[in-house]
């Protein structure tokens, strides 16, 4: 691992720091941590500076829900201002090798992992294993199955649990986890130290996981609107939601096109990335469910207190790592966060919850993940799309 022996200093700049705005400071870097956020700073000798001049600095990009093993994804990611993605499925080999790359690059984003998901026989996403996305995978039969599966999942690296309450959407016909067995799963993860994260998309398994005391509601449900109920259950349980409405939306066959024709993205996109948006998940599908229920829910839940996380599923038909997180962002202003919250939700809020103590947030002692756009994100969320520098670890990185 590399980090700049030359200090850095961001002068007189807007900040958002992944709590809060600073309308004008200043921020030194040097070897690879930020050493200093104040109004006023004393830079030392050979220090190179980065003026204001309209800009904002905040932290590198987290993207609470990819999936990473698609080629490239992480150099995608980060030219795209992500510096961290949270996978949520991924071979344990494969995982251990981007790990190790990420350890030792910084023109990558960094990765954390689920590794394999708890599925039933021939649940989600076992389909894709014909399709030679993945060999052949541990699954869950019953309830006994759960400890020791969870025991083997932290063996091979799993940073968290992954479990899959339901199938997708499109379809329908899979089988998926019984109760018990998601209970005896979340039981199982937390007896262990891990958080358990739900890909429940609907109404009812949601209700169930919660119930189970779940940590993270990996989606958000589209088969039913959402009502005071299901908020109240959430905000009780102190759990946190990754909408995911850019999977949702591609779910119902809808393509992002505001990417797909944004000259500050496409340029950065590879030949996989650009075709794999324009082929949403439910393209070609009958729609099942309402995006609509699930957007109707963001504004009422962070009302609520319930922490949000912005998440793409990125490596699924329709999305392109890095890119859209961005279209997230849209996605969940327009659904009636304030820019502000949007931009937590995909830096001190990501952070915090998965206890990526070292990131996320622009303060002295923490990693110098940062993004430098030209604009103000709290004025208009599409800026962060208005990338002028990304540096990791107090490196900048080549776009």
């Amino acid at each position: 691992m590399k980090v700049s022996a030359r200090p850095l200093l961001f002068k007189d700049i807007r900040i958002f720091d992944g709590e809060r705005m600073h309308p004008r400071s200043s921020v030194l870097i040097h070897n690879g941590q930020i050493a200093a956020l104040a109004t006023q700073l004393t830079p030392p000798l050979d220090v190179e500076v980065i003026t204001g001049d309209g800009r904002t600095l905040m932290p590198g990009l987290i993207d609470s829900h990819t999936h990473a093993s698609v080629p490239g994804a992480l150099e995608q990611a980060i030219v795209l201002g992500v510096t961290t993605e949270l996978d949520m499925f991924t071979l344990p080999e494969v995982y251990a090798q981007q790990r190790a790359q990420a350890a030792a690059r910084n023109d990558m984003a960094d990765l954390r992992s689920a590794g394999i998901g708890a599925t039933a026989p021939g649940g989600h996403p076992t389909q894709f294993i014909e399709q030679g996305w993945f060999r052949p995978f541990p699954t869950v039969s019953s309830p006994a199955q759960a400890e020791p599966w969870v025991g083997e999942r932290i063996a091979e690296g799993s940073d968290y649990i992954k479990i899959f309450a339901t199938s997708l959407p499109t379809e329908p016909s899979l089988p998926h986890l019984d109760e018990d067995t998601v209970r005896a799963l979340i039981a199982a993860a937390h007896a262990h130290g891990k958080l358990a994260v739900v890909h429940a998309t609907s109404r009812a398994a949601a209700l169930t996981a919660l119930d189970a005391d779940v940590d993270c509601l990996a989606h958000l449900f589209t088969d039913a609107p959402g009502d005071t109920d299901v908020v109240a259950a959430i905000a009780e349980r102190d759990a946190v939601v990754s909408p995911t409405l850019t999977m949702l939306e591609g779910m119902s066959g809808l393509r992002a096109t505001d990417l797909e024709q944004d000259e500050r993205i496409t340029p950065y996109l590879t030949e996989w990335s650009t075709a794999n948006l324009a082929h949403p998940l439910g393209e070609g599908t009958t729609p099942r469910g309402k995006p609509t229920y699930a957007r109707d829910l963001i504004r009422p839940l962070a009302d609520a207190g319930v922490t949000l996380l912005a998440g793409t599923d990125a490596g699924t038909p329709g999305t392109a790592h890095g890119a859209s997180l961005h279209h997230e962002l849209k996605l969940l202003v327009d659904a009636g966060l304030r820019p502000l919250e949007a931009l937590h939700a995909a830096t001190g809020a990501p952070a915090r919850c998965f206890c990526l103590t070292d990131r996320g947030r622009i303060a002295p002692g923490l990693s110098a993940d940062l993004l430098l756009v030209d604009g103000d994100p709290t004025t208009d969320i599409t800026t962060t799309r208005a990338i002028l520098g990304v540096w990791r670890r107090g490196l900048a990185v080549p776009r």
